[in-house]
């Protein structure tokens, strides 16, 4: 049961669970808030690095282990199914989220016919529309929710690295929340409680990802595979079009370093699956 310290060799206890809720929260506190206590542009640079180390590492984990993991789910769970379920469930969730992050917000704006369509894209969205901070974190808090749950129902051996992206990405979404709220000049009484609410989808993800665990058990169960796949398109999506898309076009400058920042995230997860 997850309300032991552990459970089994692989599976994270309470104990654990909760300490990655808190350093994820914090993070998220650290990110959120920091636009109105830095102003110098030093600091943007390492979030940057800390941005495609995560988008290393969050395509890595969709592609080479969280889709290879949920197909071998539905194969066990689903022996006579000859058909890619687990790639097609990932894929309609990277167009879901796609629709959700890059269409639905586009569609609600008022029809100004010139403003780009990236416009609202997650570095960039620095918009002083109304509904441009709370769309931002109606996204951001769906990512990070499905980014805890993936977290929570996690080996403890593969956890460590996907830890450390979800927290460089934790940090480094929430600065562009909370820039996207300070340059929106959002209230403080409206302001804190919603940029809690991303600070805490993480965290809430984690736990109920915990809790999946513990009811429907670590492996080959449907519901983990359909979790798992539901997570791989998802962390396919934020890794290509919120984190690489973000960091490279147009990108500014040090490509070079940031490349080798994405390339070193992805090449940790590609050695972690030598062993597990």
């Amino acid at each position: 049961m997850l309300l032991l310290t552990t459970t089994t060799s692989d599976t994270p206890g309470l104990l654990m669970i909760l300490l990655w809720a808190a350093l994820i929260a914090l993070m998220g506190c650290a990110g959120v808030f920091s636009p109105w206590l830095a102003k110098g542009t030093g600091r943007n640079k390492a979030i940057a690095y800390g941005n495609s180390f995560a988008g290393g590492v969050l395509f890595a984990a969709g592609l080479i282990h969280l889709l290879a993991d949920a197909n071998d789910g539905f194969a066990a769970a689903y022996p006579g199914l000859d058909y890619p379920a687990a790639y097609a469930v990932a894929t309609l969730a990277f167009i879901l989220v796609l629709g959700l992050e890059r269409v639905v917000p586009q569609a609600l704006k008022s029809a100004g016919g010139t403003e780009d369509a990236e416009a609202a894209a997650l570095l960039n969205a620095a918009g002083k529309s109304g509904l441009t901070p709370y769309l931002l974190l109606l996204t951001l808090s769906i990512h990070s929710l499905i980014a805890g749950l993936t977290l929570g129902i996690s080996t403890s051996a593969g956890a460590g690295i996907l830890l450390i992206a979800i927290l460089a990405h934790k940090g480094a979404a929430g600065f562009a929340l909370g820039s996207t709220f300070r340059d929106a000049d959002v209230k403080p009484r409206i302001r804190i409680p919603a940029l809690l609410v991303f600070v805490g989808s993480t965290p809430l993800g984690v736990i109920l990802g915990g809790f999946a665990i513990d009811l429907f058990g670590q492996g080959d169960g449907a519901t983990v595979a359909w979790f798992k796949a539901v997570a791989a398109g998802t962390f396919l999506y934020i890794a290509t079009l919120d984190i690489v898309r973000e960091e490279y076009f147009p990108g500014g400058s040090n490509r070079g370093r940031r490349l080798l920042w994405t390339f070193l995230g992805a090449g940790l997860m590609g050695l972690i699956a030598i062993w597990m």
